[in-house]
């Protein structure tokens, strides 16, 4: 059983929300210590069965945005609300675009 006063990133996992840490530097426009920093601090990524580090992309995109309440509710395990599926399908339209640009 989950303790439900951990955050909820990236549970249940999702390999389509989730990002290498490369991925998110790039998009954030960061270092990769400082993506890893982040997931941390943060609880916008983790690492998936005690290998790297994985970063929620609709996560990233709330804390780059500054959005902490979307952010607080995703990591209280939310999925369903408007803003929430907002951000879902903005990371899904950036995913898109981005396979797009190396096809």
């Amino acid at each position: 059983m989950l303790d439900p006063a951990l955050p909820r990133v990236l549970i249940p996992f999702n390999r389509d929300e989730a990002l290498t840490v490369g991925e998110a530097a790039h998009i954030a426009r960061k270092s990769a210590g400082t993506m890893r920093q982040w997931a941390s601090r943060f609880d916008i990524g983790r690492r998936v069965g005690g290998g790297d580090w994985m970063i929620s992309h609709p996560a990233l995109l709330m804390h780059l945005d500054g959005d902490d309440d979307a952010l607080r509710s995703y990591l209280a395990g939310e999925r369903q609300s408007e803003d929430i599926r907002g951000y879902f399908a903005r990371a899904s339209d950036e995913k898109r675009a981005q396979n797009r640009q190396k096809a």
